[in-house]
């Protein structure tokens, strides 16, 4: 129903989102309904809190090894033609030297893709995440906070032809922040969906959306005056098999964002992500994404995020267990809408974000992986003070049972 969720990353994201990159989740082999596993993962990381030169000072040291510790579950059952996925796991993370920003995390999902007879199918489900919210977006010396974040959602497709199909859809999801200091940014949304479907001979999928969701921002002070916006988006939703070796998978389409009261802080423009999947040879794959997106923002002074960029992965199947993987990506974010508040001297962000890693995973047994990895990257923002760079590096041992 082309819903889409950010989930925020664990303290160190980009570190963290790299582990996720070189550890693929543990999904039930086939044949297997129940699949436990277990990791540990040890980071270094120079630049901790993401300071920019002028603040180095803040803090005694700007570098800072950390570890996670995960355990967890995945079920894969398939009782006649429906198919019901859950996963559960608990993430603890050990900070050396910050131990107060240690924390402990979770996430959970639920997924029911059922089939009632020929004509008609559909997906039930929810999801739950407890992650440490990112320093690099807090502004000034960052606290301890954790993100939860919940999900419901569902959806009903009736295929009325061999090759058209018409769909509707709800869910809803909440943000919720555990320090007051960052409650401002907690919204809940609602949202329901439209859609008309095609399939063609080749079996490539093509869908048009009508998509709406209602908004609210219930702990924002006064000084925002609009807590609730409604965002109409019109899209068009492809997945293509262009060749046997090259897939294709986009959501194209036009946004529209009105708040409660103050039309200065609207949106309205195309916005999309558009993703590809190359495999030259059976040893090899690329993957590359383009994207413009709005999101939500906790700034003083502004109403959304947009978000563009693009991101370009490879790997390499050395041996049947070794795998290299090389990832680099870009991202401009600016903060716009008017809210009204005049803060001196604060001044609309706009910044550039450039990152790029490189891993090594090795698959010694069935059961188990060992994946070493560096990254490094750079934030270049219109305020001097949220710049940064940084390194890191990670080695990581993961069980499925």
């Amino acid at each position: 129903m082309g819903f889409l969720v950010k989930h925020a990353l664990p303290l160190a994201g980009l570190a963290v989102a790299l582990g996720a990159l070189m550890v693929p989740p543990a999904m039930a082999k086939e044949g297997d309904t129940f699949r436990p596993f277990v990791s540990y993962t040890r980071y270094y990381d120079s630049n901790l809190y993401r300071l920019a030169e002028s603040e180095k000072n803040l803090v005694p040291q700007l570098s800072d090894q950390y570890s996670v510790l995960s355990a967890g579950l995945n079920v894969d059952w398939q009782p006649g033609r429906q198919r019901i996925t859950a996963s559960a796991a608990k993430n603890l993370v050990r900070f050396s030297r910050y131990s107060n920003l240690d924390y402990d995390g979770s996430d959970y999902q639920l997924r029911w893709n059922w089939r009632l007879g020929n004509y008609w199918s559909g997906l039930v489900g929810a999801t739950e995440g407890v992650t440490q919210s990112s320093l690099s977006d807090q502004l000034g010396l960052p606290v301890n906070n954790t993100v939860t974040r919940e999900n419901r959602f569902a959806n009903a497709e009736w295929q009325f032809h061999p090759r058209w199909h018409v769909g509707v859809g709800a869910a809803t999801a909440t943000s919720t922040n555990s320090t007051s200091q960052l409650a401002p940014a907690d919204y809940e949304d609602q949202s329901i969906s439209a859609t008309l479907g095609y399939t063609t001979p080749k079996g490539s999928k093509l869908r048009a959306q009508l998509r709406q969701v209602d908004g609210e921002y219930p702990n924002r002070p006064v000084t925002y005056v609009d807590r609730l916006y409604t965002q109409t988006e019109y899209n068009l939703l492809g997945d293509w098999s262009l060749t046997g070796k090259l897939t294709a998978r986009g959501k194209i389409g036009y946004t529209q964002r009105e708040n409660d009261t103050q039309s200065q802080r609207d949106f309205s423009g195309p916005t999309g992500r558009v993703s590809v999947d190359y495999l030259p040879t059976g040893k090899t794959m690329l993957t590359w994404a383009l994207y413009r997106e709005i999101s939500n923002t906790d700034d003083l002074n502004a109403s959304y995020q947009l978000n563009t960029g693009t991101s370009l992965g490879a790997a390499w199947l050395l041996t049947s267990k070794i795998t290299l993987r090389a990832n680099g990506s870009f991202e401009n974010r600016t903060s716009e809408g008017d809210t009204g508040v005049v803060t001196p001297g604060l001044v609309q962000r706009d910044e550039d974000t450039l990152s790029g890693s490189l891993s090594l995973s090795y698959a010694p047994l069935r059961m188990a992986t060992i994946d070493v990895g560096l990254q490094a990257g750079r934030r270049d923002s219109n305020t001097p003070d949220n710049d940064y760079t940084f390194r890191s590096v990670f080695v990581s041992v993961r069980a499925d049972f």
